[in-house]
């Protein structure tokens, strides 16, 4: 009886362990990464901001359009790594959900940020020059600014990921199961609001586009509300005559071509 009742929760305990070790290989990951992700956008916070700001190569607003709350989202970061590297898991990411406020509004100014880069690269030659031989740094392993200003939002969905893994290799009696979940659900709505930024940011642009090869025409595409669907290539089959193609694009609620 004794040894059918051990056989019986053998599997559980199985079970147990398979998670744990799965939790325990998430949780490193999570501590790799993070080192990874600060390594790298303490490259700009170090060489670029830092620098930029005792130069003054880039006029204040300038600086603050580029780069926006980089550096709070970097002591955010190192705020994070010094409790994940110590252990205490749930307590630094539960301190963490209060800074997913400063990934939102970088979410917010990264169309900003970008145009405002790619203006003062063209025109400013100063600044150029400064880019370009910071980034030829070893330090920087051949990536450029342009790569590098979007790694906050990549890491957010980094986050969720190896989160949910978390959430899912934890026991739902372990003391900080409710801990995570609620950690989880404050990420995932952080990245589903940055999401729906990014999809407004590239339909704005795809109509701005189709906007511009209407140069001439009084047909307006840009308004509030309007989004880009598809374009393509219709036959138009005049009364008489051959067929011939025309381009189109296609907006709720019109058709253009």
């Amino acid at each position: 009886m004794t040894s059918t009742l051990g056989s019986s929760c053998h599997p559980v305990e199985e079970q147990r362990a398979r998670w744990e070790r799965k939790r325990c290989r998430t949780a490193k990951e999570l501590v790799e990464t993070e080192q990874q992700y600060l390594e790298q956008l303490g490259l700009v916070a170090t060489y670029f901001v830092a620098i930029l700001k005792a130069k003054g190569t880039l006029k204040p607003a300038d600086q603050e359009a580029i780069f926006g709350c980089l550096e709070s989202i970097c002591s955010a970061s190192r705020t994070l790594l010094f409790h994940l590297e110590g252990g205490r898991l749930g307590l630094g990411l539960e301190g963490f959900c209060h800074q997913l406020v400063l990934y939102v509004c970088y979410a917010e100014n990264l169309g900003k940020a970008q145009s405002t880069l790619e203006r003062q690269v063209r025109k400013n030659k100063p600044f150029s020059r400064f880019k370009k031989l910071q980034e030829s740094r070893p330090e920087f392993g051949g990536l450029c600014l342009e790569q590098l200003l979007p790694l906050p939002l990549q890491r957010l969905s980094r986050y969720r990921h190896l989160l949910k893994d978390l959430v899912g290799n934890t026991h739902p009696e372990s003391s900080d199961f409710k801990q995570l979940t609620g950690v989880l659900k404050s990420v995932s709505e952080a990245y589903h609001r940055v999401q729906e930024i990014s999809r407004c940011r590239d339909n704005a642009n795809q109509m701005r586009r189709v906007q511009k090869l209407l140069k001439g025409q009084k047909t307006r595409i840009l308004a509030p509300g309007r989004w880009f669907l598809r374009e393509g290539w219709l036959s138009v089959v005049p009364p008489k005559g051959r067929s011939c193609s025309a381009g189109c694009s296609s907006s709720s609620p019109t058709s253009c071509w």
